[in-house]
């Protein structure tokens, strides 16, 4: 259980939040009714736009639509990756300080959801595409894979990190290989996979963002949110499993 001690120093007492791998389940399991509150606003949202014809009302259906950017989901989903990043960064410091030969695996995936974390509220993405537009010309419109610019070299990107992690992901024990395995596929699936889909759809429909293609945005974003906090739940299992003695002490 998370508790707070006082340790008296030279010029002033200082306090400690210690938090122990029981109180990462405990938070864990926050994040999961996050995560369905998320896709239950966003839900609501749609009906309020697609079925009552609002697509305002006071600001909510902007402030959960998944589909828009700088909202409580986006805000939520970049801190959500952030802390992941934080448990992949923590591991890699264990890994080392117990001489483990995969630090730098753990530091390569804690740098990939840092770097997501702030592409998510930052937006990255769209100077990539522009550059992959600029890069294409005029054969931009001509190439099916193109619908959205950004997955193409994100795609290349993947595929090489695969490999690089291949090695690493046999070295784990099974039940961590297939599921960080799973968790992975299904977040790619979800954010290069579905998004190609969303973006040949507005092409064929010339923009018009209907009901289908909500609904792909919706089946993108929930399996993107889950399958994270799905790779959560066994990186805390992990270290539940191989740094049982852990704990996190903060000082303030």
């Amino acid at each position: 259980m998370a508790e707070i001690s006082d340790i008296p120093v030279l010029r002033a007492d200082v306090r400690q939040l210690v938090v122990g791998p029981s109180d990462l389940y405990g938070v864990h399991r926050k994040l999961l009714g996050v995560g369905c509150l998320l896709v239950l606003a966003h839900c609501m949202a749609m009906a309020l736009k697609y079925y009552a014809g609002n697509d305002i009302a006071f600001g909510l259906v902007p402030l959960f639509d998944f589909y828009e950017e700088g909202n409580v989901p986006t805000y939520a989903s970049s801190l959500n990756l952030l802390l992941t990043s934080g448990l992949l960064f923590m591991i890699a410091r264990l890994a080392r300080e117990a001489g483990h030969r995969d630090v730098m695996a753990w530091r390569v995936l804690a740098a990939g959801f840092l770097f997501m974390s702030v592409d998510e509220f930052a937006d990255l993405r769209q100077i990539l595409s522009k550059v992959v537009k600029a890069l294409a010309g005029a054969h931009f419109e001509t190439v099916p894979l193109l619908s959205v610019a950004w997955t193409v070299p994100v795609a290349f990107i993947v595929i090489a990190l695969a490999f690089y992690m291949l090695p690493f992901l046999l070295r784990l024990k099974k039940v961590y290989m297939l599921n960080f395995g799973l968790a992975g596929a299904a977040f790619v699936f979800a954010a290069i996979g579905f998004e190609t889909m969303e973006g040949k759809h507005v092409l064929l429909t010339h923009g018009v963002r209907d009901i289908a293609f909500m609904l792909m945005v919706t089946a993108e974003e929930t399996m993107e949110i889950f399958s994270i906090l799905y790779f959560q739940y066994f990186l805390l299992r992990y270290i539940n499993e191989y740094h049982r003695g852990v704990y996190l002490r903060v000082s303030y």
